[in-house]
């Protein structure tokens, strides 16, 4: 099953080399025409799923945090297979929380994580999973281990604007970020309202209208 995977995966990438020149000048042509343009997450990012590891192979120290079922590491591994500045969401257990990481890190099994194109930053997508978390809760399946398919989250379609307003949404959202996880916990009121605030204006900026004529 495993291999099957892959091979698909192989597919999937060759078929997104072959397309690509033509697919980035649409890409900017609707951004340009309409300000943003809406795809499925696979169109413009790699979806992958990390590599499994046994409890043997870490340790509670170590150089890379390894992400398994929940945004707590397992343990800790010598060996990374994600780079830093990369979005990822919990697959099984915790599945639906979503997280980003902005040191090296390796992805087990039940952690899948996005290598973006040049056409969105992996900042932004973190940002837009987020927005979408309630909705990605709904399709995680209910048994034994809560599970979310890979394919809900390729097939995802998000808005993506040109790279600067990326930036800029990123710019803004950051500091809000900042603001709420710098508020002391004596100030529970203050960070409520804070919240609420990053909250509304994170889903203000991931709205997009067309642009008029």
């Amino acid at each position: 099953e495993r291999e099957r995977e892959r091979e698909r995966e192989r597919e999937r990438e060759r078929e997104r080399e072959n397309g690509q020149p033509a697919r980035r000048d649409v890409i900017r042509l609707l951004q340009y025409v309409f300000g943003y343009v809406a795809l499925p997450i696979e169109a413009v990012a790699q979806v992958k799923c990390g590599v499994r590891v046994i409890r043997s192979q870490l340790s509670d120290k170590g150089q890379y945090p390894v992400y398994q079922n929940s945004m707590t590491p397992l343990g800790y591994s010598d060996k990374k297979n994600c780079t830093v500045d990369t979005a990822f969401i919990i697959s099984a257990g915790a599945a639906g929380e979503i997280g980003y990481s902005g040191s090296d890190f390796w992805a087990a099994d039940d952690c899948i994580y996005f290598d973006c194109s040049e056409h969105l930053k992996s900042r932004f997508l973190y940002y837009v999973l987020q927005s979408r978390q309630a909705c990605i809760l709904t399709k995680v399946r209910k048994a034994s281990v809560p599970r979310l398919s890979r394919t809900v989250i390729e097939k995802m379609i998000v808005s993506i604007p040109p790279l600067k307003e990326q930036e800029r949404i990123i710019s803004i959202l950051d500091r809000f970020d900042t603001l709420c996880n710098d508020l002391t916990s004596g100030l529970p009121a203050e960070i409520e309202a804070r919240q609420k605030q990053y909250e509304y204006y994170r889903d203000k900026l991931l709205t997009f209208k067309e642009l008029s004529a």
